[in-house]
């Protein structure tokens, strides 16, 4: 584990060092409307960055969530407008258009906050929302929260955590299903007090 964060350090720095902030916007930014990109590696490897004075961490927060809420809006817009040129075209396979929309009907803004941490449904997701329709309003709230959540874990937390990462995987190691259970119990509780809530304003 270390090993592979070395390397993502290694490999992205040099990136972060050159071009600063406006790689880490593209990188995140483009997840959101259909492409791959590294946005989570740059947003961790930015934090850590941060973490030793090289970066601004308000500026990679505020970017990070700036550019994370962009790039789902213009996704949003791309399924609106353009979703049928995308089924016709077959850049979005009609069952992926069908799981999407199943998906989406199902969990609602729990869709849009869990959908940063799946790789293919984090690039996908947003167009989905657009071709499924999904009232702009319900869309908003939810790209406004799935930012937020994603800056806190993934550049905050790396900031915060940067000198105690030893010490931590060591912890990790020797306790991993305490780890795996408190992880799981903290995600399903999110998911199921925000269907809750979805609930509750639907029987309103």
């Amino acid at each position: 584990m270390l090993d592979t964060l070395h390397h993502i350090i290694n490999d992205l720095s040099p990136y972060l060092h050159h071009y600063g902030l406006f790689i880490l916007a593209l990188a995140v930014a483009v997840e959101g409307f259909g492409i791959p990109a590294p946005g989570q590696s740059f947003l961790i490897v930015s934090g850590m960055l941060a973490a030793n004075g090289e970066m601004s961490l308000p500026g990679v927060l505020s970017v990070g969530a700036l550019a994370a809420f962009g790039g789902n809006c213009i996704g949003y817009l791309i399924g609106m407008k353009f979703g049928n040129v995308l089924l016709e075209k077959g850049w979005i396979k009609a069952e992926t258009e069908q799981k999407l929309h199943a998906f989406i009907g199902k969990y609602g803004i729990a869709a849009l906050l869990m959908s940063r941490f799946v790789e293919g449904l984090k690039q996908t997701l947003c167009i989905g929302c657009g071709i499924a329709k999904l009232p702009l309003r319900t869309f908003l709230l939810g790209n406004a929260l799935a930012p937020l959540v994603l800056v806190i874990i993934f550049g905050l937390g790396p900031a915060q955590l940067t000198h105690e990462v030893g010490p931590l995987v060591t912890f990790y190691h020797s306790h991993r299903m305490l780890m795996w259970g408190i992880g799981s119990a903290v995600v399903a509780t999110a998911v199921v007090a925000i269907l809750m809530w979805q609930r509750r304003r639907q029987t309103a």
